[in-house]
């Protein structure tokens, strides 16, 4: 008896522990990053990290094999999960000013291993999202030039056949991986000037090509003879938006600048608001040209605005919208790598993990070297296929949104005092049911790529985290 009661002692004491919660502190001067970023130069950080690669190459892939004209209607579905969980961003961003804003509001409200699985899950996402980009700038580039790089590789390399790996090494895509790792550990200035540059180019051309796409479009190419508007039926509409919601997780790249902004409280909902809003539109706007343009059965997913350009008789269109997508691609890049090393800092400064990732620079006072997200992602582009990295989104691209909107729930069910949802708990709990709808659509190898990545995670938590946290060392 006395055994079972020491045993239900120390399980009641370990389930304590995964469900502590964190105690926020007001940062230091030594760790407190410089407040340079204006409203302006958050919002065009926001409009970067949605208007990436997903624009060119996402959009092509849900036309042309999941829901062809509807994939209007997919971004549609998309962009009101993104609104519901943006809603529970700007609330958080205005009462939690920190970085590592899922995994924060995860620690505040839920406990200490759902917020190690969303940070976990988090780095993936910004992973694979850059290996993505690394990956399609090299393909773009290589294309222009009528693949010089692919057929040496082959020829003196050689290639093979192996699920989700590339047919061959991509040289090209590791070392734009890396030198986009360099010019992030020079910090915010320097990168952020690349950003803005690229981002003002891509925003240009998507105006471009709404313009243009509406003067080209052919209200036929969405009539029965084509395949009717919604080839695939509801399902494919609502697996198009699954994996369409990969399109709108860099709003949260903005939260996570928030330390770094000169009025968070004000200027990351607002920048935040606008940017989403935004992009919504565009994304919405670029699908529809598109299938009106051409018959979505014609389309090449790999590059379908490139495409469908050449198959309306504008080159010169095509070469400006190829000359946009690097841009593009470069500056989505440098978005995720730009904040990874801001969610694996803020792990390790809780001690979840290594305490080398804690370094923060001395002069810009930014946790970029050294840089957790270069060895990894340089490895991964170089081996990792761009079609399966893209048409196959991680899972973590919809906890990403799920955490704030759980977060709220639970900061409103435990009377945490942080702050109230416009239309709590009705707007927290809708985010929540139509993530997890989406969720469903999701094809099996994107689980079964959560699964490992969790596994992984879960061993570095209990080997490391659940030891060296600095709550477990609060008592």
């Amino acid at each position: 008896m006395a055994w079972g009661l020491t045993s239900t002692a120390s399980l009641a004491r370990f389930c304590q522990r995964l469900n502590r919660l964190k105690t926020l502190e007001e940062p230091t001067k030594e760790t407190l990053p410089q407040r340079r970023l204006t409203t302006l130069q958050l919002t065009l950080l926001g409009l970067g990290a949605l208007t990436g690669f997903e624009l060119y190459v996402l959009t092509g892939i849900v036309a042309r094999k999941m829901a062809g004209p509807a994939v209007l209607v997919s971004f549609c579905v998309a962009a009101v999960a993104s609104l519901l969980a943006a809603l529970c961003y700007v609330e958080f961003a205005a009462c939690v000013p920190s970085t590592g804003y899922s995994y924060l509001f995860t620690y505040v409200s839920m406990g200490e291993l759902w917020a190690f699985v969303v940070g976990w899950n988090t780095i993936f996402q910004y992973l694979i999202a850059g290996v993505a980009g690394a990956r399609a700038c090299s393909g773009y580039l290589d294309a222009i030039f009528s693949y010089p790089i692919r057929s040496f590789i082959e020829a003196h390399v050689g290639i093979w056949q192996v699920p989700f790996l590339a047919q061959y090494l991509d040289f090209l895509a590791a070392g734009i991986a890396l030198l986009a790792s360099v010019f992030i550990c020079y910090g915010a200035p320097l990168s952020s000037c690349l950003d803005y540059t690229s981002s003002a180019i891509n925003l240009v051309v998507i105006v471009f090509i709404i313009i243009l796409g509406f003067v080209l479009a052919n209200p036929h190419n969405w009539s029965t003879e084509q395949g009717g508007f919604a080839p695939f039926s509801f399902s494919g509409i609502m697996a198009g938006a699954a994996t369409c919601c990969y399109a709108f997780v860099g709003f949260d790249v903005v939260a996570d600048s928030s330390m770094e902004a000169r009025n968070p409280k004000r200027a990351v909902p607002m920048a935040i608001a606008i940017s989403l809003g935004l992009v919504a539109g565009a994304y919405i706007l670029v699908s529809t040209v598109l299938t009106l343009m051409v018959p979505w059965h014609s389309l090449d997913p790999d590059w379908a605005f490139v495409d469908a350009f050449y198959q309306r008789g504008y080159s010169w269109a095509a070469f400006m919208v190829e000359a946009a997508s690097i841009c593009a691609m470069i500056t989505v890049l440098l978005f995720d790598l730009f904040s990874l090393p801001k969610i694996i800092h803020a792990m390790a400064t809780d001690g979840l993990l290594l305490q080398v990732f804690t370094y923060m620079h001395s002069q810009i006072q930014a946790p970029v070297s050294p840089h957790p997200g270069g060895p990894p992602a340089t490895a991964q582009a170089g081996h990792l296929s761009g079609t399966s990295s893209s048409q196959h989104p991680p899972c973590s691209a919809q906890p990403a949104p799920f955490a704030p909107s759980s977060s709220a729930m639970a900061g409103c069910t435990r009377a945490a005092g942080l702050g109230e949802v416009p239309v709590t708990p009705l707007t927290p709990a809708l985010s929540i049911l139509l993530d997890i709808f989406l969720m469903l659509h999701l094809s099996y190898l994107t689980w079964l790529g959560l699964f490992i990545w969790l596994l992984i995670g879960l061993a570095v938590y209990f080997g490391y985290g659940i030891w060296h946290s600095k709550e477990n060392q609060r008592g």
